[in-house]
C-alpha cells in the first residue's frame, strides 16, 4: 500500500482541496469570509479581540484657549475560544486503493466523492456557519413514547427536516436533560417527520441536535461553531453561549447588539425601505458588503427588479461578492442568495467585520497513526480508514455592523 509520504502528498494536494473546493462550490459565505490562524493565542484555545464599546468625547469646538478634559474610550475584550467545527472518518476497500496504486495514480478524486463525504462535510459546514452556536438543527413537534415516528418543526425553516437526513445520528435534549442518546434516522418522510432506526421517548418542544454536540457552556472544543444567526442578533446567544456572545452580554454591553428587524411571526411583502432602514441601522459602525437573502427572497427581489425594468440580469462586484442589484447611497450593494439562509430572512454583512479563526492555514489536518500512516488498516479486513479534522469558529469585532430582517414573505 501507499508508503507514508505517498499518503501525506495524496491527502494534502488531492483530497484537502477537493473537500474545501466543494464547501465553498455550496457555500458562498464559506468562500468569503476572511480566515486567519494567527490571532489564535500561543496556548491554542482561543482567539482575543479588543472591542470599542464607546468612544471618547472629548472633542467640541470652544470659545476660549482650553482644550476639553482628556477621557478614554471605553473598550471591552471577548474570546472567541477554538471549536470542534468538523470531524470526519473516511473508509476505503483495500482492492480499490491497490487497483489505484498498479494503474500509477493516488486513489480518484472520483472515489472520494462517490462516499458522499464531501456534500455531507460542506453541508454541515454551511449549516454552522449559518446558525447561532447551539447545534440545534430542529425541535420535536409533539411528544414521543417509545415510538421511532419523530415529528419536527423549526422556528426559521418550513423544512423542518433540512438539516435530519437518513444515516444522520442525533441526540434529543430538553433544556440540560439528555432524553435520546444516539440514534441514527433511518428514513426521512416528509419536511416535518423522520423515522428513527429505533422506537425512542422524548418530550414536546425538546431539541434536536447532531450527536455529541451538547454543551452546557461554550469553552474550547466544545459545541459548535458561532454563525450568523448568533452574531446578527440583538440579544444574548442561547446554550452554550447564553453568556453572551464572544463572553459579552448585552446587559452589560448594550452596544454588543446588532440591527435586527421582525414582524412578530407575521409575514410581510418585501419592499425596498425595509432594506434601506437596515442599512441605515449599520452603516454608522460598518459598511455593508452583501445582503445576503434565502431563495424565496432572492426570487421576490428578482420579480421587483423586472417590474422595475432595472436590467436584472446585471451581475455587480462589491467586496468580492455577485449578484442583482440594489442601489443604496450611490452604491450597488449585491443581493445574493444562499441556501441555508432562514425562510423570509435578509441579512446584510460587513466582510472586514467577519472572521474565521482557525488553527491550520490548510484548514484540514489528517491524523497520522503507526509509522506515520494516514491510512489505517482495520483489524481483520482489507479495509482502511482516515480521519480528519477542522478546528475553528466565526467571530466578531463589531456586532452592530450587521443586521437582518425576519418575517419577510415568500412566493
Amino acid at each position: 500500500m501507499f508508503d507514508a509520504a505517498t499518503q501525506s502528498d495524496l491527502f494534502n494536494e488531492f483530497i484537502s482541496p477537493g473537500v474545501i473546493s466543494e464547501i465553498r462550490a455550496r457555500s458562498k459565505l464559506f468562500d468569503q469570509i476572511r480566515k486567519d490562524w494567527e490571532q489564535i493565542e500561543p496556548h491554542g484555545e482561543f482567539a482575543t479581540q479588543k472591542l470599542l464599546m464607546a468612544g471618547s468625547q472629548s472633542n467640541r469646538a470652544a470659545s476660549n484657549s482650553s482644550y476639553p478634559m482628556a477621557a478614554e474610550s471605553d473598550p471591552a475584550k471577548s474570546r472567541v475560544y477554538v471549536k470542534r467545527a468538523q470531524m470526519f472518518s473516511l473508509h476505503f476497500d483495500g482492492i480499490a486503493l491497490e487497483a489505484a496504486e498498479r494503474m500509477g495514480t493516488p486513489i480518484s478524486p472520483m472515489e472520494f466523492e462517490k462516499k458522499g463525504i464531501f456534500v455531507s462535510i460542506s453541508d454541515d459546514l454551511s449549516r454552522q456557519l449559518m446558525s447561532d452556536g447551539s447545534g440545534r438543527i430542529a425541535r420535536a413537534n409533539g411528544a414521543g413514547v417509545a415510538t421511532a415516528t419523530l415529528t419536527v418543526d423549526h422556528p426559521f425553516y418550513a423544512d423542518a427536516t433540512k438539516f435530519i437526513k437518513k444515516k444522520r445520528v442525533i441526540d434529543v435534549y430538553l433544556g440540560a436533560v439528555q432524553e435520546v442518546d444516539s440514534v441514527e434516522v433511518d428514513s426521512q418522510d416528509s419536511i416535518t417527520q423522520v423515522t428513527l432506526k429505533s422506537a425512542q421517548s422524548w418530550t414536546d418542544d425538546a431539541w434536536i441536535l447532531n450527536e455529541d454536540i451538547y454543551t452546557a457552556a461554550t469553552g474550547l472544543g466544545k459545541g459548535e461553531m458561532m454563525g450568523l444567526m448568533g452574531i446578527i442578533d440583538d440579544g444574548d446567544p442561547p446554550v452554550p453561549h447564553s453568556a453572551g456572545l464572544q463572553g459579552l452580554d448585552v446587559a452589560t454591553y448594550p452596544d454588543w447588539a446588532a440591527y435586527v428587524d421582525t414582524n412578530s411571526g407575521v409575514t410581510r411583502p418585501l419592499v425596498e425601505d425595509l432594506f434601506i432602514q437596515m442599512l441605515q441601522g449599520t452603516e454608522l459602525y460598518a459598511m455593508t458588503d452583501v445582503i445576503m437573502v434565502s431563495l424565496g427572497v432572492f426570487r421576490v427581489w428578482y420579480s421587483l427588479l423586472t417590474s422595475y425594468k432595472t436590467l436584472p440580469n446585471t451581475k455587480v462586484m462589491w467586496g468580492g461578492w455577485s449578484g442583482l442589484p440594489f442601489i443604496y447611497d450611490g452604491r450597488e450593494i449585491p443581493v445574493v442568495s444562499e441556501r441555508f439562509v432562514p425562510d423570509g430572512m435578509a441579512m446584510a454583512l460587513s466582510n472586514e467585520n467577519l472572521i474565521m479563526h482557525v488553527l491550520n492555514p490548510n484548514l484540514i489536518t489528517w491524523e497520522k497513526g503507526d509509522a506515520s500512516n494516514i491510512l489505517q488498516k482495520v483489524a481483520n479486513k482489507n479495509e482502511y480508514v482516515s480521519e480528519g479534522h477542522f478546528f475553528g469558529n466565526l467571530g466578531t469585532g463589531l456586532r452592530a455592523g450587521f443586521g437582518r430582517i425576519e418575517d419577510l414573505q415568500e412566493p
